[in-house]
């Protein structure tokens, strides 16, 4: 039998997880590639510091789901060489998770210059453009502080269509099947919502006090470098913060998850709950 077979790359990661199991209740192979194992699909071994890993990834496989990581030495000339290494290897269809602001981002930066790389490729081709996940708070570069019991960001009272990175996986996936839809696909949750709001719903779920507080800009990028966040990229996130605060940052809710895999994106409260429930 010909099993459709696609590669994952960032298989352990907070969407490429998910597309890997989505993808294999649809009973397609999947070739999880990443530096260690998963244990969804079939790993494959991965570096983005070694080329010589890619190609091998790649072989064999109809469609590839790619995550770029940002933070990665180099990525601005192997992102371009590994979308051109997956066409090169015979996928016929690539799948990129890129950024929903990707259109007011400076040229030269990660994400243009990648999707830009894509759609020259004779390859069939859809761009994911979710907007900030959800799982930042929980399991990514805020996580400590929702443990902490205190948000904090120069956000005021902002808004934003936070998504939850399984409605992404869901779209991404759709994305991945042979009749599935191509082009750009603008990803939010179903609603704009504040951080007092998202402070709230953690709180419900979670059983205990998360506070928001709305700090000096300034303060937020002392906060994330004490995190370890890189300085340069902790000032853009504090900028976009500001923005969202002077309501000079609008983000529209887009219908992409309901439009294509027919129900409603998971809203702030469905992923808290989740979160609660599934974490020990």
């Amino acid at each position: 039998m010909n099993e459709y077979t696609v590669t994952v790359t960032g298989s352990t990661g907070k969407t490429g997880r998910h597309v890997s199991g989505q993808a294999l209740k649809r009973g397609w192979r999947v070739r999880a590639a990443s530096r260690r194992d998963g244990g969804v699909g079939e790993w494959v071994f991965m570096d983005w510091s070694d080329r010589n890993t890619w190609f091998p990834a790649f072989t064999g496989s109809d469609a590839a789901y790619i995550v770029l990581p940002a933070e990665h030495p180099g990525i601005l000339d192997q992102a371009p060489a590994m979308l051109r290494t997956a066409a090169y290897a015979g996928v016929k269809k690539i799948v990129l998770l890129s950024a929903m602001d990707v259109d007011t981002a400076p040229a030269g930066t990660l994400q243009p210059v990648a999707e830009q790389a894509l759609r020259r490729l004779p390859v069939e081709w859809a761009i994911v453009r979710p907007t900030w996940f959800m799982d930042n708070f929980t399991t990514g570069g805020f996580a400590a502080m929702t443990a902490a019991g205190h948000l904090r960001f120069p956000t005021g009272d902002g808004r934003l269509p936070f998504v939850d990175s399984r409605d992404i996986a869901a779209v991404a996936t759709e994305a991945l099947a042979e009749d599935g839809p191509a082009g750009i696909l603008p990803v939010t949750g179903p609603q704009a919502v504040t951080h007092s709001q998202v402070a709230a719903a953690l709180t419900t779920a979670l059983g205990r006090r998360v506070e928001y507080t709305s700090i000096p800009a300034e303060d937020f990028v002392t906060d994330l470098a004490a995190m370890g966040f890189p300085l340069e990229h902790a000032r853009h996130m504090a900028n976009t913060h500001v923005q969202l605060s002077a309501g000079q940052l609008l983000i529209p809710v887009t219908d992409t998850v309901e439009r294509i895999t027919g129900r409603r994106a998971h809203s702030l409260e469905d992923f808290a709950r989740h979160h609660a429930r599934t974490t020990p």
